[in-house]
């Protein structure tokens, strides 16, 4: 078995995740994104700039507009429903294979809707894309709280693939379009076996996680099922435990309590090497959003990275620290967490503290980028910041 130390294994992972050396250039951007095959998709804009926005801007140095070209437009990657991802578009039938709702309150509630989903598939099939703003319709419990019938309806005909996400209108509303025109490929789809079904899960889950302990993996085995359809997380345990030696490759972490096996897929081996020389101190920093791959697992990060994070956004105001805090990554450590806000053309840092070192040229150019592409012109930041970074990256955007 591999025996690394930490610091080797968050090198391992940064390379892996496109987060290690030079931005990509643009050029290798799509091929970046099928090495990640998932990005998270969210719709908070705070920072001017959404969750998968500021994913591929820590990557590469293609534009926000790149990415949605390879989404919308050339259709390497379609946009998955609950939870909501932009995903490798060869992945898409055999992930979407287990979307539907096992639970008999969803059976029910499936059977009662029949006729609505057909009347939205029809109107689809004959309008073209339609958003659940389209439709007028009575409201149900759903989401959050409540939403309309037909955007449920349109829930049960996206988790019988009868209906795919094929755009977003100008307010990122997502667009659902019937099969046959946003994924012709499932008319000749056969559903795997079990077995073939399974491995699946564990070898797709490794690729995004990249490398993981048993129960991290387990753990997103179960969401790429679909953790809302009610499945123990004992039985994708087993099945990873069982399983994981056949799929993966080992590696004993030595200086951890414990001496943790995080596991890893073969054909990222090369990654140990390229990991070693790829951490310069004139390489950029990178400013990763709370939904980024790096976060996919709260628990790695923490146990790899030595800080905790939580995504305040959904926090009471007055129990939160932060609102969208993000954190800066300089070489193979955590430097800073970053809290900021697009005010009409300001660039707002409104929370911000330093855990590391980083050179202050570094930390200007990571923010003024991110700055720039949210259209602003200028930076600011909150009077709490400290003097020295306010100096540092307060100014006319660069």
């Amino acid at each position: 078995m591999k025996r690394v130390s930490a610091a080797e294994l968050r090198r391992f992972l940064l390379d892996r995740l496109g987060l290690a050396g030079p931005l990509r250039p643009a050029g290798e951007a799509a091929r970046l994104a099928a090495d990640l095959a998932m990005i998270q998709i969210d719709s908070i804009r705070v920072t001017g700039l959404r969750n998968h926005e500021l994913a591929w801007l820590a990557r590469s140095e293609a534009s926000v507009a790149d990415f949605y070209a390879m989404l919308y437009e050339r259709g390497e990657f379609r946009e998955t429903h609950y939870p909501v991802f932009a995903v490798r578009r060869d992945w898409v039938p055999t992930l979407s294979h287990g979307m539907p709702d096992l639970r008999p309150g969803s059976k029910r509630t499936r059977r009662r809707m029949l006729t609505l989903m057909e009347q939205v598939e029809q109107q689809i099939r004959e309008k073209g894309p339609m958003a659940p703003s389209h439709f007028e319709s009575r409201r149900v419990r759903g989401g959050f709280n409540m939403i309309k019938s037909t955007t449920r309806a349109l829930e049960f005909l996206f988790s019988d693939r009868r209906v795919h996400i094929s755009g977003r209108t100008q307010h990122f509303h997502r667009l659902f379009d019937v099969s046959e025109r946003a994924l012709p490929e499932l008319a000749q789809w056969q559903a795997p076996a079990k077995a073939e079904y399974e491995h699946f899960l564990m070898r797709s889950a490794l690729q995004v996680l990249k490398t993981a302990t048993i129960e991290q993996w387990a753990d997103r085995v179960a969401l790429h099922y679909g953790s809302w359809r009610g499945e123990s997380i004992k039985r994708w345990r087993s099945l990873v435990e069982r399983e994981a030696a056949s799929v993966a490759k080992p590696a004993k972490v030595t200086d951890l309590p414990d001496e943790p096996v995080y596991w890893y897929l073969a054909e990222d081996e090369a990654g140990w090497k390229s990991a070693a020389g790829a951490f310069e101190a004139d390489h950029p920093a990178r400013i990763v959003p709370p939904l980024d791959n790096l976060l996919f697992n709260r628990k790695r990060f923490s146990q790899l990275f030595g800080l905790d994070y939580k995504f305040e956004a959904y926090t009471p105001l007055h129990q939160r620290r932060y609102y969208f805090a993000m954190p800066v990554i300089h070489g193979d450590r955590i430097v800073a967490m970053l809290d900021a806000k697009k005010a009409a053309h300001d660039w707002r840092i409104v929370g911000f503290e330093q855990l590391a070192p980083v050179p202050a040229e570094v930390l200007r150019s990571a923010i003024h980028r991110l700055a720039r592409h949210a259209g602003s012109t200028k930076v600011t930041a909150s009077a709490r910041l400290p003097r020295d970074v306010r100096k540092a990256v307060v100014g006319k955007v660069s």
